[in-house]
């Protein structure tokens, strides 16, 4: 039985000049999440600005059209043309006389892909720009040629559009999408459940209409094909009755709440000691049952959320949630007993928990006074998400959720917070080698992709090390992070102002306010802090400029000071798109001012203080210095690639010493996702550091045949110098990079 799903989305925002868009991005990129979760289990081809050209959309196109398929999805969000020959959807790549991919032409592929296909589904919203044109005597798509250009000739081929042929689709920054989509993708995430729980083409249908009606947009949705029944597009969600509920129903569900809340009192006790001791602990086992009842059931039925008295005990179950995140000190909690209030932010409070076994956790409670917050809450939980994808030695470890109250416990680090460090770091060197180690936490969150949001001094926290006397930077509190599987983009404008990026504040719905452009901005700003010890102005980049220069003039290197306030600069520009266009661009400039110092500061560097140099750039403190000529083996910062250096033909060229680096890269495990075998998760990253290396001058890579996966790349000609090191780490941290990201 055919069983696979296919989905292309695509969406584009880059286009040139005044044609450029702002949510498109995001309207695929989430629809792509939704469609490849379990209850959906689409695999998906997410095209996006530079990808989503006409060669890449027709060759996607072509491999779907050569499979036997039980479901194709086509999702388009940009810009619609019609001329006098088409209508098109235009491509990243659009030229005059080559807009894009026209609708006959689409129309012709998703025929013959309905020739091994049981069902297939175009959704197009793809009026963003509003009522504008985009081209000179060319007008905007509308639903009318798409009706003419994708004919639905049977029931298993239909067309979902955006609006009416009189009506423009709307873009709307509060939504974080076009206000089509994210009516869409409400739909997707639940809501357009039927009572079986599953969510049909119809019933997807009808839910945006709904929608779209109830928030007064001046659009209608077009759905297009007859079906022989339902056409199921995912399943196993929570069913939604939309019938009200017979009068003695509702009474049978108010009397079983009644029950659980007694059952759930009756077990408590009153006396504070017996309370802290194990009062607490029980009533955090007891109560989430109770809670998720009482939210399963107003799910399920809606009425019941107007209902006076369902209504009042739901708010009592919620209270007592409240009312546990009320923690005394000594209070026995899953883990441990709470020692000590370590402190609190935006989301929530901080203790420290003594384990059984001598260890300590820090425990992060939610706000009770902020439960009726529904997208704060959220948030915090999509915080708990996101440090559990992260396995990073230095990112701050989750180690498990409570509902009741709403917490996680996360690994304790024995040392402030940056900004309460009993002393600002006034070595150049040293506050360049603490950025660079918390710029590594924020790359490595990148690369799964992981964007923060929210990088302050009270997010990174600092250990001492006694023997080497240094301070060590840990990377915690995710509350703002946004991920690839995050189902809703932030509403509102949270962050701190000194540091949060200005679209962050001005736009949060905006795709570029969950782009890795806010971390470039805010990590930007912690340099500021590193540097002057005061936090920037906000939206004062004069005033900040001036005193950035006044501390940099005391630098030993002129030169590196320059760079570094240029550096600053780029990084702080109001407009996100000039910026660095990624973290890693962002991290190789800013080591490129540690270089400079460093090699002002000395004249000669041995072979082995090269290769601990790149051993320390790739490892931090894990390689322990411990490299010579001989080789030397450690892992990567993440623990995930183990590494082995050695130098050859070492020789002396214009009074220096010139060496060759070879570096042995393997993986004892490949995390790549997907169900393909080794060998082809082994070519895909092969392939991903061939894309790397390719431009390198003296760089070469041949394939191992040890273990799950071995690699060796040989740099030619590496100076015992600063520069050569540098060169060096640029090479094998890029590629590391490129072996590493899932």
């Amino acid at each position: 039985m055919v069983t696979r799903r296919r989905a292309i989305c695509i969406g584009i925002d880059e286009y040139e000049g005044d044609g450029r868009l702002n949510l498109c991005v995001a309207d695929a990129t989430e629809m792509a999440d939704y469609l490849r979760q379990p209850e959906y289990g689409f695999d998906v081809d997410l095209l996006v600005n530079q990808e989503a050209n006409l060669p890449n959309i027709r060759r996607a196109l072509l491999s779907v059209m050569n499979e036997d398929l039980e479901f194709f999805l086509f999702y388009f969000s940009g810009h619609g043309m019609v001329t006098d020959l088409d209508a098109f959807l235009v491509t990243v790549d659009f030229q005059p006389l080559a807009e894009g991919i026209s609708l006959a032409d689409l129309a012709r592929y998703t025929e013959r892909i309905s020739e091994r296909t049981q069902n297939c589904l175009t959704i197009l919203d793809c009026c963003h720009s509003g009522a504008g044109q985009f081209g000179e005597g060319r007008r905007l798509i509308t639903p009318e040629e798409v009706d003419r250009g994708l004919p639905a000739r049977t029931e298993s081929r239909s067309l979902l559009a955006a609006c009416r042929p009189e009506q423009v689709a709307i873009e709307d920054s509060r939504y974080g999408h076009g206000l089509f989509t994210y009516m869409l993708l409400q739909g997707l995430s639940g809501d357009a459940a039927d009572p079986q729980g599953n969510i049909t083409v119809g019933g997807l249908s009808e839910f945006v209409d709904r929608n779209l009606e109830s928030a007064g947009a001046e659009q209608i949705a077009v759905m297009k094909g007859d079906f022989a029944g339902r056409v199921i597009v995912g399943s196993g969600f929570s069913p939604i009755s939309t019938n009200r509920l017979p009068e003695y129903e509702k009474k049978r569900i108010v009397a079983q709440g009644k029950q659980f809340l007694e059952d759930y009192t009756s077990q408590l006790v009153n006396h504070p000691e017996d309370w802290r001791k194990y009062g607490h602990k029980n009533a955090s086992l007891l109560l989430p049952r109770t809670l998720r009842w009482f939210e399963n059931r107003r799910r399920e039925h809606k009425d019941l959320r107007t209902d006076a008295e369902f209504s009042q005990l739901y708010a009592a179950v919620t209270n007592r949630v409240k009312q546990l995140a009320e923690i005394d000190l000594g209070t026995d909690v899953n883990e441990g007993e709470v020692v000590r209030r370590i402190g609190g932010g935006g989301f929530g409070t901080v203790y420290e928990v003594a384990c059984p076994d001598g260890t300590k956790l820090a425990y992060k409670v939610y706000h009770p006074t902020q439960y009726g917050d529904a997208e704060k809450k959220s948030l915090f939980s999509r915080g708990y998400k996101a440090m559990q994808q992260l396995d990073h030695p230095r990112v701050i470890k989750v180690k498990g959720y409570t509902d009741a109250p709403i917490g996680f416990f996360m690994e304790y680090v024995d040392g402030p917070n940056f900004r309460d460090l009993p002393n600002i770091i006034e070595d150049p060197v040293e506050i360049l080698r603490f950025l660079l180690l918390t710029a590594e936490t924020i790359a490595h969150a990148h690369s799964r992709p992981v964007i923060h949001r929210d990088i302050k001094p009270e997010n990174i926290l600092a250990e001492y090390r006694a023997d080497d006397n240094t301070w060590i930077p840990y990377l915690t509190d995710f509350d703002l992070a946004w991920f690839d599987q995050a189902t809703q983009v932030t509403k509102q404008a949270w962050g701190n102002l000194s540091y949060s990026a200005p679209e962050q504040m001005a736009n949060p719905r905006s795709a570029a306010a969950h782009s890795a452009r806010v971390d470039i901005y805010a990590f930007a700003q912690l340099a500021f802090f590193a540097v002057t010890g005061s936090d920037p102005i906000p939206v004062g980049r004069a005033d900040n400029g001036r005193l950035l220069q006044e501390k940099l003039n005391s630098w030993p290197v002129g030169a590196a000071a320059r760079k570094f306030m240029s550096w600053y600069d780029r990084c702080s520009q109001s407009d996100p798109y000039e910026r660095y266009s990624n973290f890693r661009a962002t991290m190789d400039e800013l080591a490129g001012v540690e270089v400079m110092i460093r090699g002002a500061s000395s004249t000669k560097v041995t072979l082995r203080g090269a290769l601990n140099e790149i051993a320390f750039a790739l490892s931090g403190f894990g390689a322990a210095g411990e490299v010579d000529a001989a080789g030397g083996a450690f892992y990567s910062t993440s623990g995930r690639t183990s590494i082995v250096l050695s130098a050859n033909n070492l020789h002396s060229s214009a009074g220096e010493d010139v060496f060759d680096l070879e570096a042995r890269l393997s993986l004892d495990r490949i995390t790549i996702e997907g169900n393909s075998s080794n060998e082809r998760k082994r070519a895909t990253i092969n392939s991903r550091m061939d894309e790397v290396i390719r431009s390198m001058v003296g760089v070469k890579r041949k394939p191992g045949n040890q273990g799950s996966f071995e690699t060796f790349v040989s740099v030619s000609g590496v100076q015992c110098g600063y520069d050569g090191i540098q060169r060096a780490r640029l090479v094998l941290t890029h590629v590391i990079e490129a072996i590493e990201r899932t």
